[in-house]
């Protein structure tokens, strides 16, 4: 299929073309049918596959062929940077048209916002609301509305101020929504309250926690941040492409920055709280190939149109398969090959295999001699160690008694003899006394210390003081 059987404008034909699509992607070949006519969509399917054309392609031949004024077409994106690229890739497609292409994000002046509503608006819901709010946009022209990356707007907690948006369309008469999984995060009550009668576009597995096919996926034991580094250092040095490296904070995003920068690489940065001319000059230094290392938190893991990405470096752990599985979109696309590496603790294997199960595929662990371990060897699944085989008993149960040449004396320790350890004896003191002076006695023929006088008893009954 061609882009020519969708009978599009020669204006637009003549821009795919400069933008490089030789044939329509297959979300596209399954949208755009349904788009052109006018009827909703919903359409799942994974990062990197073409849906911004499959939406801008029938927005901008509904805008020329029907002319009107004000925000015509309303795009919602749930980040700035998806939506400087949708902008950006909507401008290119109206080239040597009068429809203009604008954006409504945070982080940019508001006055030249306002100033400037374009037919094609591609907006955060943050900043759309706040101008809503002051009444200081106007969206009752809105023809179009499409949400894009829905399920990430439901996971930052923007479906209320959605809702809002999509009220504040009255006059719209077509919606499309797009996520990369129709599965879960309540996405279908989401697209039951802005959709009518959708048709639904499912492209691959349909879900969101798809790998690209070209990508291999590797892992290598560490044993902390200093060993991590040492490794990373090792592979960029070693096959020098064009990388990205994921950390988990900022904090670790300036650390990475300064350990690559004494290394002797050129690193370009991105985290959250940077301002948007900061964030652009970063993306175009990467893009440009001023730099070709990008050291970024979870922000960048999905949306964001990074060219020829061979390498994803995951430094910190992703904390599970669908973060994997966005941050490794960076690479591997449209058709291209491509490496995502995982650092692993050792409190963190059992992540990993975790993650292997999930995703279906084989991750192959690696070492590096000299710099990193190897993985340990995992014992078969329900094989008990040798300490615990070695003391199970017939019946089953444990038999905890040791051979007879195993066996120590066992010496009770009493507390008296504990606390009393070091001082005096003094029993045994008193019965040396007592036998030294039993010896004198005995030697002098006197009765020894304490002893009654010989005879005692009988002058007790005849001496004096005795009855007459």
């Amino acid at each position: 299929m061609t882009f020519e059987e969708f009978d599009l404008p020669p204006f637009l034909l003549e821009n795919i073309r400069k933008k490089g699509w030789e044939k329509p992607t297959e979300v596209q070949e399954q949208v755009l049918p349904a788009a052109l006519s006018g009827r909703d969509v919903m359409g799942g399917a994974p990062t990197g596959t073409g849906k911004s054309g499959a939406f801008l392609v029938p927005i901008i031949k509904r805008l020329c062929e029907r002319p009107g004024v004000g925000v015509r077409a309303l795009i919602l994106e749930p980040s700035r940077e998806l939506a400087l690229q949708v902008a950006n890739e909507a401008a290119v497609l109206c080239d040597g048209t009068q429809i203009e292409c604008g954006t409504i994000i945070g982080g940019a002046d508001r006055d030249a916002q306002l100033e400037r509503q374009c037919a094609i608006t591609v907006a955060t819901p943050g900043r759309l609301i706040e101008f809503l709010r002051k009444e200081a946009v106007d969206l009752e022209n809105v023809e179009v509305l499409v949400i894009d990356e829905a399920d990430r707007m439901l996971d930052m907690g923007f479906r209320a101020d959605v809702n809002k948006i999509s009220e504040a369309c009255p006059s719209r008469q077509q919606s499309m929504l797009f996520s990369a999984t129709l599965e879960g995060s309540g996405i279908g009550r989401f697209a039951s309250e802005v959709l009518d009668d959708p048709e639904e576009v499912r492209v691959g597995s349909g879900d969101g926690d798809k790998l690209p096919e070209d990508l291999k996926l590797r892992a290598y034991y560490t044993a902390g941040d200093e060993q991590k580094c040492r490794v990373l250092v090792q592979l960029l040095t070693t096959r020098r492409v064009r990388s990205l490296v994921f950390v988990k904070t900022r904090d670790r995003v300036g650390m990475v920055r300064a350990l690559l920068r004494r290394a002797g690489f050129d690193v370009a940065t991105l985290e959250g709280d940077m301002s948007q001319a900061e964030r652009d000059g970063a993306s175009r230094r990467f893009r440009d190939g001023a730099c070709d290392i990008l050291v970024a938190t979870d922000i960048a893991a999905r949306g964001l149109d990074l060219p020829d990405v061979k390498a994803v470096y995951n430094f910190d752990m992703p904390t599970n398969a669908a973060v994997l599985t966005h941050r490794s979109g960076r690479t591997a696309r449209a058709g291209s090959r491509g490496v995502s590496v995982l650092f692993v603790l050792p409190e963190q294997i059992e992540s990993l295999d975790s993650i292997s199960r999930y995703t279906g595929r084989e991750i192959e662990k690696r070492h590096i001699k000299g710099v990193c371990a190897e993985f340990p060897a995992a014992r078969p699944q329900g094989e008990r160690s040798e300490k615990k085989r070695s003391r199970a008993s017939e019946s089953g149960g444990f038999d905890k008694r040791r051979k007879e040449e195993e066996k120590k004396p066992r010496v009770k320790k009493r507390y008296r003899v504990i606390k009393n350890k070091g001082k005096p004896d003094f029993a045994e003191k008193r019965r040396r006394k007592a036998e030294i002076a039993a010896r004198k006695a005995a030697a002098h023929g006197a009765a020894p210390e304490g002893a009654a006088p010989s005879g005692a008893e009988g002058a007790s009954g005849d001496g004096e003081g005795g009855q007459p």
